[in-house]
């Protein structure tokens, strides 16, 4: 049924627009002052799969221009005279099934510089109004994204586009519109996710410019997973105003709750349930000594039929890269590291033997040990006090003469990389150096600078660029959680890599490094496999015992 042609057979005066290219549909009703340099307009307008009631008016003696606060009375009065009737006609439209109700006919438009795999999935995501594209790193979804916004302008859907992306792979999106955007004529706006739970500003700018004609992009979309975090809710809020919506990651869950928030930013009514403590009950197990930990899952059949018909994935395996080879590299821990390491280590054990311990204190201290292993260790007032490493000793094993990849935890470790490797051969991207970071990949791009050195959380998301020179990397320490493994390896596994490409890591005989690897090589969750062992404290001080 179409909704608003329904209505207006029971508005006297009501008129029907519908866009030029059958993109925008509104039903204009006569409402609210007009004349003496006042024009009012009052529309119906589906627009995130229900049906809304809009309203401007503009005042030739506001101070505004726009009188918004007249505008919102105006849109109460239409909403309470009207809400019989619109209740009336969202109950006989939601008698169609969801996926049949978010189905778009949008023709998609592409150059001959798209690869196969990038116009089956532009297919895709024209023929729905909201969806989730998983493609592993280097699938370049984000010239798909873009070609989805110029076919749906094309279509007379949409006339700007919203890009919530992380702050550090802004740069490399807005070289991408230059390369990929042939229609100038649309207005794209770039707000960093994590302005979205710091900054207020950027808040009610994307609240602002989202509306009814706006494509929403969640770029990296693993990074707002938590439905209790303020940059979820806030991006949530701003989804709310649009049909037009897609989410995209190479890694889009390593759990199955972290599905939830991502798909209910493009509509609740996918999962169909009202939040999240629902979506616990329905399809997570719930245990532990508190009785709210995670630990297994149920109806997972019924959730992925649910998700199915919005998604669309993309595996690494379709790009024909050159074939890479990960290198283990060992050395001791110092006598002073050995020290320090193992204090910590007798004060976990005797931290257990007590029962006077949390979850926070088991990950902090596993965080001091790696440290420890890392090279630093920080005492009681957060002062840095280095340690000797012999892992520089490890790098005599690589070829150091061609260009360098180096993967940090710690902002420590990137330091003391560039002291040893000498600050004139390395580029560094970090959260410590945001105004001069690009600056200094494009020097390490350019052969500039030997050496790239980042940190993973800043420099394993989103760039690009590195695989054109390099095919060498080196994890210098890891990170807890495979996903940032992943997406760091990505930069250099990727379309543009020409040459075989080796991954060093650079790793301690301690318990602690060996723990990690193990971790990544089942692609597991660090904190669900110490959860688990909460359970039991002989197992748990038998797994610190190993370490």
């Amino acid at each position: 049924m179409n909704t608003l042609k329904t209505l207006q057979a029971r508005i006297k005066g009501a008129r029907l627009y519908v866009g030029e290219k059958k993109g925008v549909e509104r039903l204009y009703i006569p409402y609210g002052k007009n004349g003496s340099g006042i024009k009012t307009s009052a529309w119906f307008e589906v627009v995130n799969d229900r049906l809304q009631v809009f309203c401007r008016v503009e005042n030739n003696r506001h101070p505004n221009y726009y009188d918004d606060q007249l505008a919102a009375v105006y849109r109460a009065e239409i909403e309470r005279q009207f809400h019989e009737l619109i209740n009336d006609c969202e109950l006989e439209r939601k008698k169609v099934p969801l996926d049949e109700r978010l189905k778009d006919f949008v023709l998609p438009v592409y150059d001959n510089r798209s690869k196969k795999h990038q116009v089956d999935a532009l297919r895709f995501l024209c023929s729905m109004k909201v969806s989730a594209l998983w493609g592993d790193p280097g699938t370049m979804k984000s010239k798909t994204v873009i070609d989805l916004a110029i076919s749906r302008y094309e279509a007379g859907q949409i006339k700007k586009v919203l890009v919530f992306l992380p702050v550090s792979t802004k740069k490399n999106f807005k070289n991408q519109l230059e390369q990929w955007c042939s229609r100038k004529e649309i207005t794209w706006k770039l707000i960093g996710i994590e302005s979205m739970s710091s900054s207020d500003r950027a808040v009610f700018e994307a609240l602002d410019f989202a509306d009814s004609e706006t494509q929403i992009i969640i770029d990296e979309s693993h990074l707002v997973k938590g439905p209790f975090a303020k940059r979820s809710k806030r991006i949530a809020a701003v989804c709310e105003k649009s049909s037009y919506k897609v989410v995209m990651t190479g890694t889009p869950a390593d759990q199955v709750h972290n599905l939830y928030m991502q798909y209910a930013m493009l509509s609740k009514l996918i999962i169909g349930l009202p939040n999240y403590l629902k979506f616990e009950e329905k399809y997570l197990i719930l245990g532990g000594v508190s009785g709210d930990e995670i630990i297994g899952h149920k109806n997972i059949d019924h959730l992925l039929g649910l998700l199915e018909p919005y998604t669309y994935q993309i595996s690494s395996d379709i790009l024909g890269l050159p074939a890479k080879e990960e290198i283990q590299l060992h050395c001791s821990l110092t006598q002073e590291q050995d020290r320090y390491y193992t204090e910590e280590k007798e004060r976990l054990l005797e931290l257990i033997q007590s029962d006077d311990f949390s979850e926070t204190d088991i990950f902090a201290a596993l965080t001091h040990m790696q440290q420890i292993a890392s090279g630093y260790i920080k005492n009681y007032e957060g002062e840095v006090i280095p340690l000797c490493t012999n892992k520089f000793e490890l790098l005599d094993n690589i070829d150091l003469t061609k260009p360098t990849v180096f993967f940090c935890k710690y902002i420590f470790e990137v330091q003391t990389l560039v002291s040893f490797l000498n600050q004139s051969n390395c580029a560094t991207f970090t959260g410590k150096n945001p105004k001069t970071r690009d600056d200094e990949l494009q020097k390490f791009v350019a052969g500039e600078k030997l050496y790239f050195v980042c940190t993973m959380q800043s420099g394993g998301t989103g760039l690009n660029g590195l695989q054109e020179v390099c095919c060498q990397g080196i994890f210098f320490s890891n990170s807890f959680m495979w996903i940032q493994r992943k997406q760091s390896t990505g930069r250099l596994d990727r379309p543009g890599q020409q040459h075989e490409m080796k991954f060093y890591d650079c790793l301690t005989r301690s318990g602690i490094d060996y723990k990690v690897m193990a971790n990544l090589a089942r692609k597991g969750n660090l904190a669900s496999e110490i959860k688990e062992l909460m359970k039991d404290k002989t197992k748990l001080k038998r797994y610190v015992e190993e370490l």
